[in-house]
């Protein structure tokens, strides 16, 4: 298994999803710095299947009224039709939701720490001041970003 990420120079590279397993690898053990929980690919499944186990608790008390209509936004989109419509099995939902976490874990270039120049930020309209609308957030977001060399990009705008 191997994905495509931007060398140093611009180009694209193919790099093993596994760089320490090959063919002759009789075991592998997985580890992390400050914990699993803290690499994507375990914390996605460790999300995904805890909004599964919380849809199917509420569902088993009678609360989810038939017809009703729910939708997933990024790892939502995984969680959401595999608890509402069932369409995958908790074994191949964890092994789609790793695979995604581990392209997004190996995707980007890590320091020794294994952090990366990427962050992310939700903001929930209802929790917050009305002030804080989108011009708001993006101010706040630049000053924070000022004595940064990161990007900074926004995506999925949804304000009130």
């Amino acid at each position: 298994m191997a994905y495509d990420t931007l060398g140093k120079e611009g180009n694209v590279e193919t790099l093993p999803l596994f760089a320490d397993i090959n063919d002759r690898t009789p075991s592998y053990t997985f580890s992390y710095p400050t914990g699993l929980l803290f690499a994507t690919q375990f914390a996605q499944i460790a999300l995904v299947v805890t909004k599964k186990a919380a849809f199917e608790d509420v569902r088993s008390k009678g609360f989810i009224q038939k017809g009703s209509v729910f939708a997933g936004h990024s790892l939502g989109g995984y969680s959401a039709p595999a608890s509402i419509a069932d369409v995958l099995y908790i074994s191949a939902l964890v092994d789609v939701v790793f695979y995604r976490g581990l392209t997004m874990q190996c995707a980007v270039e890590r320091d020794f720490q294994n952090h990366s120049n990427y962050a992310m930020c939700a903001v929930n309209p209802f929790r917050v001041p009305q002030t804080l609308n989108d011009a708001a957030l993006r101010r706040k977001s630049i000053c924070c970003f000022k004595s940064s060399t990161s990007t900074l990009r926004y995506y999925d705008l949804v304000c009130h």
